[in-house]
């Protein structure tokens, strides 16, 4: 096995790993709509693919080329059904009928077909493969951007975008295949697609913004490869190539992994703004319960009366007048004033502070550490204590 079939092997590894962890991620339904159901089962058919390929050039066992070629055959069909949902629009019905037979008859030829025509298939997948997920971002850049939204056009750019980018990778292993090319690149157009992805549900971004991370990617792999040259010394082209490839690879699954991390943490900060905005209008008890159920503040507190006896009343008061929300670095910055305060947080584990009533005291302590440092979080619990001060006037 050389340097480029290993690469290969590693690329494809690296896009299972990279596409699991998005499914992983998304395997909760109340993250799921019918769009990312269809995009799910792309990515699932994908993954299958770089699977068995993988474990086929790792063994080196030529019957699973015949499962690996026809899922390769249905591909172009889950992408047209993924861009149907996008769109909100059916596709031409003779495109539908040309990918719908063209994937039975390429899957079943694959599995029937005699070694002999193998040549001859190679280039027939290969054109149903390529041709028909260009077709698919064609239809998909000559849709009738006036019918759908901003953030609907958004999602459409960016994924058409990773598609027309993973195209080349995707080609590149039915032209080794074939002998035509040195590398093999689909797990790489595994991982570019599951990045755009990844990149529109964490921003909303076009694809404007992920042809920009393409690139930044494309300059820190670059930036990692020149420095593995200056300590290893200059390989051959081909092996060089296989180098830059796997590194590519890497940076990805990084990059998956980070946009997963935001993606989690805004759905946090959400899940507050949510249950505020389901929140009544009063009276404050009931408007507090609501706020409690919110998965943000499962680990939130109200504290009244006798668990607020050991501390004194007034200096949490004083605290609290003029900033009626503290987090736990704040209230040390206010020294002895903020003692009471800062004892009560590191008792309760808490990180914020925020003010419910001042007459009786009470106080609602929050525990968000995957939150705590972020910049809207001070924002949101300042917009939950203003609601919480109009319904304890509410009647």
């Amino acid at each position: 096995m050389n340097t480029a079939e290993s690469a290969g092997i590693l690329l494809n590894i690296l896009a299972f790993a990279g596409a699991g962890a998005f499914l992983l991620f998304h395997a909760d339904e109340r993250r799921r709509s019918p769009v990312d159901t269809r995009l799910n089962a792309v990515i699932v058919l994908l993954m299958g693919l770089v699977g068995v390929r993988a474990l086929r050039w790792a063994i080196e066992a030529p019957f699973l080329r015949r499962v690996e070629e026809a899922l390769a055959a249905i591909m172009p069909l889950l992408a047209l059904l993924l861009a149907e949902g996008l769109m909100r629009r059916h596709a031409p019905p003779l495109m539908k009928r040309v990918f719908l037979f063209g994937a039975l008859a390429l899957a079943l030829a694959a599995l029937l077909r005699p070694v002999s025509s193998g040549l001859y298939f190679t280039i027939a997948l290969g054109t149903l493969a390529a041709g028909g997920l260009a077709a698919t971002a064609v239809l998909l850049f000559l849709r009738d951007r006036r019918s759908l939204s901003p953030s609907e056009n958004a999602a459409i750019s960016a994924l058409g975008l990773g598609l027309l980018v993973a195209l080349p990778f995707v080609a590149g292993d039915f032209l080794y295949a074939a002998g035509y090319s040195p590398w093999r690149g689909g797990g790489l157009a595994l991982l570019i697609f599951v990045y755009a992805v990844a990149r529109l549900t964490v921003t909303g971004a076009g694809g404007t913004a992920v042809l920009a991370d393409l690139a930044l990617a494309l300059f820190g792999a670059g930036v990692a490869f020149m420095t593995l040259i200056t300590l290893v010394g200059p390989p051959d082209l081909v092996t060089g190539g296989a180098w830059l490839l796997v590194i590519l690879g890497i940076v990805f699954v990084i990059l998956i992994v980070q946009a997963l991390r935001e993606r989690e943490a805004a759905i946090g900060r959400q899940a507050l703004l949510s249950a505020l905005a389901a929140a009544p209008a009063g009276p404050l008890d009931a408007f507090v319960d609501r706020v409690l159920d919110s998965p943000a503040l499962q680990r939130a507190e109200v504290l009244e009366g006798a668990s607020l006896a050991d501390y004194d009343g007034d200096k949490l008061r004083s605290a609290l007048h003029a900033r009626p929300v503290l987090s736990l670095s704040e209230a040390r910055l206010l020294g002895a004033a903020g003692e009471p305060l800062t004892a009560l947080l590191d008792a309760h584990e808490a990180t914020h502070a925020v003010l419910i009533s001042m007459q009786p005291l009470r106080l609602l302590v929050v525990n968000m550490p995957g939150l705590s440092s972020g910049p809207d979080v001070s924002v949101q619990l300042t917009l939950l204590q203003k609601l919480a001060a109009a319904a304890g006037v509410a009647r």
